[in-house]
């Protein structure tokens, strides 16, 4: 596998963890029961770098946020029973490929 997909499989995952916020979001505001606390600091930071990626090369500003952002997040360890979508495993999988993101 060549280090562009590689870096395009870091990337999926990225959308991956924004696409789990915003449904803890919207379950959390909208249907009034337990889906894990949402991180908005993630998703916004993960936005971020999204956006700075498509189509250039991403701001270092931008990716280093990024990187603290989900650092902070596996940190905090969601509680299993309580959390319907668990983003622990695709955090740690970027965080094991930051210098695809930021190299």
């Amino acid at each position: 596998m060549t280090g562009t997909q590689e870096k395009e499989q870091v990337i999926a995952k990225i959308r991956e963890i924004v696409s789990n916020e915003k449904f803890k979001l919207d379950a959390y505001y909208f249907c009034g029961f337990p889906s894990g606390t949402p991180n908005e600091k993630l998703l916004k930071a993960c936005e971020r770098y999204l956006e700075t990626v498509d189509g250039n090369q991403p701001d270092p500003a931008v990716t280093s946020d990024m990187i603290a952002q989900l650092e902070g997040a596996l940190a905090q360890k969601s509680k299993a029973a309580d959390n319907l979508v668990n983003s622990d495993a695709d955090i740690q999988e970027v965080l094991d490929h930051r210098d695809l993101l930021l190299g």
